[in-house]
């Protein structure tokens, strides 16, 4: 959301409000539906349902901040961990100064469950004469920064 004119609720709901109003209508090439491998298997569950147990869908904003950014929502039953977190992924520069193998995306994470962490993973150059890089973080876990800090639960 852009800055509110004030901190009061209502100017930052209205901000908000504006975000929303700017999310594009959804295209069904953006939507990925699945079921999970064994959900029929359930006693509870028909043998031929169709019932999705994963959606990745993805959002665009249509305003000058977010054009272009595309928001990817991910939710699943059963999967490998049960996680709530924000990913921020950054898009390789043109002219890569380095030239070396790819180590992964530069990224900004948000762990909101099931620990508060954020950490930053960058690809940088390795220490020392050659041109090698490796993938390195920046971590902020809460729990270890702030251990006198009582953190309260999510409701």
């Amino acid at each position: 959301m852009e800055k509110p004119v004030s901190l009061k609720p209502e100017h930052i709901r209205d901000e908000k409000v504006k975000v929303l109003q700017s999310v594009l209508p959804i295209k069904d090439e953006e939507v990925v539906l699945g079921q999970y491998e064994g959900y029929v298997d359930d006693l509870t569950v028909p043998d031929h349902s169709n019932t999705p147990t994963f959606a990745t869908v993805i959002l665009r904003i249509h305003n000058e901040r977010w054009e272009g950014v595309p928001f990817i929502l991910k939710a699943g039953k059963a999967l490998n961990s049960r996680k709530a977190e924000i990913r921020v992924q950054f898009k390789d520069v043109p002219g890569d100064i380095f030239k070396c193998e790819k180590q992964g995306r530069n990224e900004f994470v948000i762990q909101l469950q099931p620990s508060e962490v954020m950490y930053m993973k960058l690809t940088v150059k390795q220490p020392g004469l050659e041109m090698s890089t490796v993938q390195s973080e920046l971590d902020l876990s809460y729990k270890q920064r702030y251990q006198d800090v009582t953190i309260p639960e999510a409701y």
